[in-house]
C-alpha cells in the first residue's frame, strides 16, 4: 500500500452512514447519528414537518415525530443538524436525540437505512472527521483514548491530546528540519555542492542534534505515557505461601485470589485494578518462585518470570514467620527495569520479630496491619510526576506514537555523526531528511496508508 502525503479530502458522493452512538440499554436518551451528502435528505424524509414546512437549519434543534417510510410513528425525537463544515465528521451531520432505551434508536436507525444510509463501521465517524481534516491522526487516537479513560489524570491527557498537544511537540520538531530541507534542497539545486559551500555544516550539526533532543524528551516520556493509559503494573512474586494471594486481597478490599495454608496455590497470574490517588494500578497475584515443583506449577512459575519482566513495581514477598531465606535471582534481575519494593508478609505470626526488619515494608493481608503505608509506598514508586507532564503537555503516547519516533531517531542520530565527520554531503543529508520527516509523518496522518487507518479505526466503537 502506498504512502500518501497531505490531508485527503472525503469524496462528496461518499455513501451516508448511520450508527446509534450510545450504549445499547436503559437510560434517558439514546442518539443515532447520521453522516455524509443525504444527510439532510434523509432526516428530513423520517420528520413529519409542521405545516409551516420549516426546514432543517444548521446547530438549530428542534421536536418533532420520527416516521417510517410507511408513515409509521418511531418516535418523538430531537433532531440536530450540524451541516458541513461545521461537524464532527466534516460533512453534513444529524442526529436524532430518542427516547432511551434499545427499541426507539433501534427503529429510527433502521428507518435511515431504509432510506437510502449504509451502517457504518467502528471508529468510520472518526475516520471521515480525519479524512476531511477535521482532526489529525494522533488526536483521532486520542478520541478513542478519552472514551476508555478509566480516571481523571488519563482523561485530561487523551483531552490535551484531542486539543492538540502531540501534534503541536512534533510539529515543533519538524520545523526547523523542514526548514533545513528546503536549504539543503536549494544548495543542491543551485550547483553548491558540499557542506561548506552550501549550508554551513555547523547549522546542520545544530538542526540535527535539536532534533534529537527533541525527539529524546517525548520518548522519556512514553513509559509514563503507557502506565497512565494501562496502569501501573504491579507485580506481587515471592517464594510459595509468603502471603501474595492474602496481601493481593488487602490491597483490594475484597477476596479476589484464592487464600490457602497449602503451598503452591496460585498456578495462574490473577490481576485486578486499583485506583490510588487518581492513577490506576494493575496488580498481579503470581505462582510462587522455588525449586522443583511439578509440571504445571513450573508453568505457573514461568508466567510469574514473564509477569516480572513486564513489571513497572515488582513487590518481593518474604514470609516474617518463616526462616529468612535469599530471594531468588529474579528479583534482582527484574529491579533493573522495575522499581524493587521488599514487603514482609504476615507480622500477626511473626510477633516481636516483625519490628525488627529494617528495609521491609512490614504489612498483614490477614490484619490489615501496614497495607495503607504500602498504598503509600505505591504511589510514592509510581512516575507520577511524568504521568502529569504527560496529561499537562497532552502527549499519551501509544506504541505506534513510539515506534515512528525511535524510527526517526536513530537515523538522526547517524546523521549528526556523519555531519560533525564531514562523511555527507548536501543530497545525502536532504535524502534522509526527507525519510525522517516522513516517519514522522505517520503520527500526526500528514502520510498515510489505507492499512494504517484500518488498523487504527478498526479498534473504534461503532459510532463513534
Amino acid at each position: 500500500m502506498s504512502m500518501t502525503e497531505g490531508v485527503g479530502r472525503a469524496d462528496p458522493d461518499h455513501d451516508t452512514i448511520v450508527a446509534i452512538a450510545t450504549p445499547e440499554g436503559t437510560g434517558g436518551l439514546a442518539v443515532v447519528r447520521l453522516s455524509g451528502a443525504g444527510a439532510r435528505d434523509i432526516a428530513g424524509a423520517l420528520l413529519r414537518r409542521s405545516g409551516s414546512g420549516e426546514a432543517l437549519v444548521s446547530h438549530r434543534a428542534r421536536l418533532g415525530l420520527l416516521v417510517s417510510a410507511a408513515g409509521e410513528a418511531l418516535d418523538e425525537a430531537l433532531v440536530l443538524p450540524l451541516l458541513a463544515p461545521r461537524s464532527y465528521t466534516g460533512e453534513d451531520t444529524v442526529e436524532f436525540h430518542c427516547h432511551g432505551g434499545r427499541m426507539p434508536a433501534r427503529r429510527v436507525l433502521d428507518a435511515c437505512v431504509a432510506a437510502g444510509a449504509r451502517p457504518a463501521g467502528p471508529g468510520e465517524f472518526t475516520r471521515r472527521a480525519f479524512l476531511n481534516g477535521r482532526l489529525s491522526l494522533d488526536q483521532a487516537e486520542a478520541v478513542a483514548d478519552l472514551i476508555h479513560a478509566e480516571d481523571e489524570l488519563a482523561a485530561a491527557a487523551a483531552l490535551a491530546q484531542l486539543r492538540g498537544g502531540l501534534r503541536q511537540e512534533v510539529a515543533a520538531i519538524e520545523a526547523p528540519l523542514r526548514e533545513l530541507l528546503a536549504d539543503l534542497e536549494g544548495s543542491v539545486e543551485f550547483g553548491e555542492a558540499g557542506l561548506a559551500g552550501g549550508v554551513a555544516r555547523g547549522r546542520i550539526v545544530a538542526d540535527l542534534k535539536l532534533a534529537c533532543g527533541g525527539l529524546d524528551r517525548l520518548l522519556a516520556l512514553a513509559p509514563a505515557a503507557r502506565q497512565l493509559r494501562d496502569g501501573v503494573l504491579v507485580v506481587l512474586a515471592g517464594p510459595p505461601n509468603s502471603g501474595k494471594s492474602s496481601l493481593f486481597n488487602a490491597l483490594l478490599g475484597r477476596e479476589r485470589a484464592l487464600v490457602d495454608a497449602e503451598p503452591g496455590t496460585t498456578r495462574d497470574v490473577v490481576s485486578a485494578g486499583l485506583r490510588l490517588g487518581g492513577l490506576t494500578f494493575v496488580l498481579q497475584d503470581t505462582a510462587g518462585l522455588r525449586a522443583g515443583g511439578g509440571r504445571v506449577e513450573g508453568r505457573g512459575m514461568e508466567l510469574t518470570r514473564a509477569a516480572m519482566d513486564e513489571a513497572d513495581l515488582l513487590l518481593w514477598l518474604q514470609d516474617l514467620s518463616a526462616a529468612p531465606a535469599p530471594g531468588p535471582d529474579e528479583a534482582a534481575a527484574a529491579a533493573g527495569r522495575a522499581r524493587l519494593l521488599l514487603v514482609g508478609t504476615k507480622s500477626d505470626l511473626a510477633g516481636a520479630a516483625a519490628g525488627a526488619n529494617d528495609g521491609l515494608l512490614v504489612t498483614s493481608g490477614r490484619t490489615g496491619a501496614g497495607v495503607e503505608e504500602l498504598k503509600e509506598a505505591l504511589l510514592a514508586a509510581a512516575d507520577a510526576a511524568g504521568m502529569r507532564e504527560v496529561a499537562r503537555a497532552g502527549v499519551l503516547l501509544n506504541s505506534r506514537h513510539q515506534h515512528r519516533l525511535m524510527e526517526a531517531r536513530e537515523p538522526l542520530a547517524e546523521l549528526v555523526a556523519a555531519a560533525e565527520a564531514g562523511e555527507v554531503g548536501e543530497e545525502v543529508v536532504a535524502s534522509l531528511l526527507g525519510a525522517v520527516l516522513a516517519q514522522l509523518g505517520e503520527i500526526s496522518g500528514r502520510v498515510f496508508t489505507e492499512q494504517l487507518l484500518g488498523d487504527i479505526f478498526s479498534r473504534f466503537c461503532v459510532g463513534k
